[in-house]
């Protein structure tokens, strides 16, 4: 029997296997460390998101359905347009954080809106409904 020389077959070497497979839970790590521990966002946090949105967008209609029975009769377009004319060159929204002082009960919220050009602080009072019964924001503060 005579001795040939064997090349290594191409492909995975227990080495690059493990390098792999380290990969793979170092990826696995990161998505559970984000998940776990990045910011998501409150059912106010998106009522106000949504609010925000639709007055930035000056669409009365989603605005309106947010509302409860007595703010209802007090939005109208113009007070929706003049609302978009102060948000709506903001730019979109990057994120709404909650920052309710405590101590304001539980239906006073305040938020804290960062748009791609300004930052916005609004403080909505909500029903047992999760309806909003007052709404107000601050003037806009340009990014720096």
């Amino acid at each position: 029997m005579s001795m040939t020389n064997v090349t290594p077959r191409p492909g995975f070497t227990p080495r690059k296997r493990r390098l792999f497979w380290a990969g793979i839970a170092v990826l696995f790590a990161a998505l559970l460390f984000q998940l776990l521990f990045s910011h998501h966002d409150n059912r106010y946090e998106k009522l106000a998101g949504e609010v925000t949105t639709a007055l930035a967008n000056n669409d009365l209609a989603t605005v309106e359905k947010y509302q409860n029975a007595e703010t209802a009769t007090h939005i109208n377009r113009g007070v929706v347009g003049r609302a978009a004319d102060t948000l709506a060159p903001l730019g979109k929204i990057k994120d709404v954080r909650e920052n309710t002082p405590a101590g304001d009960g539980d239906r006073v919220h305040e938020f804290d809106v960062s748009f791609e050009h300004g930052i916005v602080h609004e403080k909505m009072k909500i029903d047992p409904d999760d309806k909003i019964v007052a709404f107000h924001y601050d003037d806009p503060v340009p990014a720096k």
